[in-house]
């Protein structure tokens, strides 16, 4: 070999060696594993892999193939899938693990010493969790003995992953003539439908009691006719029922925590007194989760 040539190897040598390296980079995947509860454990290809970030994300590089994921908890039931891996292909992996009182199956430790480069390279992310609480006060237009009328009321409750709501709610109606007035509440359980996205779809349902408040019929006259006793006045609660309230909500997301809401719906009740079933459409601005 002549001497003249050396600075023109050692260039070549320069030029190569990274290009070698991202044609090396390029012939992986990856496995990004989200994960419920925050304690459990994740394990590729037997091998258990920490996050500094409870619930992960976990962000695996993996040569193609197929791959093992087992992500196991305690007092859960474990959860096992076979992956393909492609090169330059990211697949998500959302594992929540439902409760349950049999053993996990045996942990497997890690090894002693890390595979054989390349080996997988690790990276974590922070995603949130999407539970919290949530306050909506919420107006409705209805039907009420064949009148239309407004309702006033609020309902909310806690969330859980950003997609289940288990609270409480209650409406009055405010724009009644005499001698009733309509109040009730109970139970609201909500769940969304693209919860993430700017606009979604909420079902949303109450189950409770209700009563009527106002005048109170008492029997007068020697014949047995009926009117109303005013002496009672208004305030006074002399029909109970139970109501059911399903709805179908369009949601509009803003940022800060705020949606706007409109829905649907259908009134159900057990009152014999009136026709206080009815069709409702409501109105309602959502602060939270």
């Amino acid at each position: 070999m002549h001497v003249r040539n050396l600075p023109g190897l050692l260039l070549a040598a320069l030029v190569l060696t990274p290009a070698a390296a991202a044609a090396q980079q390029s012939q992986f995947g990856s496995v990004s594993i989200s994960y419920r509860p925050v304690s459990a454990e994740v394990y590729v290809d037997g091998e258990r892999w920490d996050t500094p970030t409870p619930g992960g994300p976990v962000v695996v590089q993996l040569l193609p193939g197929r791959h093992t994921v087992d992500v196991r908890a305690l007092q859960h039931r474990s959860f096992s899938t076979v992956i393909e891996v492609r090169r330059d292909e990211r697949i998500p992996l959302n594992v929540s693990l439902l409760a349950g009182f049999g053993a996990p199956p045996p942990r497997t430790e890690p090894p002693l010493a890390p595979p054989s480069p390349p080996g997988p390279i690790r990276q974590t992310s922070v995603s949130p969790s999407g539970d919290g609480f949530m306050i909506a006060p919420d107006f409705k237009v209805t039907s009420i003995g064949h009148q239309t009328t407004g309702l006033a009321g609020v309902y909310g409750g806690a969330v859980f992953a950003g997609k289940l709501l288990i609270g409480a709610g209650g409406y009055w109606q405010f724009d009644s003539s005499y001698p009733d007035q309509l109040a009730y509440g109970g139970l609201v359980v909500e769940y969304r439908f693209l919860h993430e996205a700017p606009v979604g779809f909420n079902v949303n349902g109450l189950a409770g009691y209700g009563q009527l408040w106002g005048a109170r019929p008492v029997p007068y006259g020697r014949y047995g006719g009926y009117g109303y006793g005013y002496g009672y006045g208004y305030g006074y609660p002399y029909e109970g029922f139970f109501v059911g309230e399903p709805q179908l909500q369009v949601v509009a997301r803003f940022g800060g925590g705020v949606r706007l809401a409109g829905g649907v719906g259908y009134r159900f009740t057990s009152a014999d007194y009136r026709n206080l079933d009815g069709v409702t459409g409501s109105f309602s601005i959502q602060f939270g989760r």
